[in-house]
């Protein structure tokens, strides 16, 4: 099969609109993700991040009862033709997800069935979405745990999710998502559980793994300090609008909306308090001092 030509993106979102009833929560955002690049969609709590992710993996329809309003989520195959996962229908949806595109969402603990082993939840994947008997699954499944620096990875696949840590459940969530290549890898929030140290080890291991594989990601997160460690590219979302975009530098450097400004201003710097005696009282909008 033959590459997509370049330039082209392997996602397209344009003008996407989402209700849940009444209740609009995703109000026209469009953004493009090339080929091997991380897009990072940056935002307070209910801005509709989330909501997004859902969305492109067409499962905001099915368990959260949502309905995609409008606009299109363009997908581009490996060989260049294109389908929009927003008409795409469930069979259709059943053979991209987790083959074309996989999601690692941000609790594993309420992802991960706890009445089986882990080795048995990335097998069922495997052999769901590849067609291969449960042996050849199983070996696929330890070559996931080896490659996501599961150690001891062998005796691994006979635990159960609550004998793991938060760092290494987080670790077989993410076997699990690229355990069929796929190519494009969304991450709904993966390290806000972890704590600094495993979460620095978590995406210090995606950025490796999506070196390694050449999978575009998108990454969900409120945390300017993620966007700044992952991101080739940032979408700003508020109160489920786009707000701006931009490569990373260019954010960070030059961002154009206050609503971006703020988002970079609420981000502690290292220094910021030398010469104060006590931390400084937080100011609502409005407050006297």
């Amino acid at each position: 099969m033959s590459e997509p030509v370049l330039g082209e993106p392997v996602l397209s979102v344009r003008d996407l609109r989402v209700s849940f009833g009444s209740f609009e929560a995703v109000k026209g955002v469009s953004f493009d993700l090339h080929a091997g690049k991380s897009l990072c969609i940056v935002g307070e709590s209910g801005s509709g991040k989330s909501v997004t992710a859902l969305s492109i993996m067409r499962l905001v329809d099915l368990g959260t009862r949502g309905n995609i309003d409008g606009g299109q989520i363009v997908y581009r195959r490996q060989d260049g033709t294109t389908i929009d996962l927003a008409k795409a229908s469930e069979p259709e949806m059943r053979e991209i997800r987790g083959n074309d595109i996989s999601m690692i969402f941000q609790e594993p603990l309420t992802s991960l069935n706890p009445v089986f082993t882990v080795g048995n939840q990335v097998a069922e994947a495997v052999m769901l979405h590849q067609n291969v008997e449960q042996a050849e699954a199983m070996s696929r499944a330890l070559e996931m745990f080896e490659l996501v620096r599961i150690p001891n990875a062998k005796a691994r696949l006979k635990q159960y999710p609550h004998e793991m840590s938060g760092g290494m459940r987080q670790r077989v969530m993410i076997a699990m998502a690229l355990s069929c290549d796929p190519r494009v890898l969304i991450a709904d929030e993966p390290t806000t559980a972890l704590d600094v140290t495993i979460q620095a080890q978590i995406l210090g291991l995606m950025r490796t793994l999506q070196e390694d594989t050449g999978a575009s990601v998108v990454m969900i997160t409120h945390d300017m300090g993620v966007v700044a460690e992952v991101a080739d590219d940032v979408v700003v979302m508020n109160s489920g609008r786009y707000v701006e975009t931009g490569n990373v530098f260019d954010i960070f450097e030059n961002p154009q909306e206050a609503y971006t400004q703020e988002l970079l201003a609420a981000v502690p710097r290292l220094g910021s308090m030398t010469g104060l005696d006590a931390p400084a009282r937080f100011v609502l909008p409005g407050d006297s001092l």
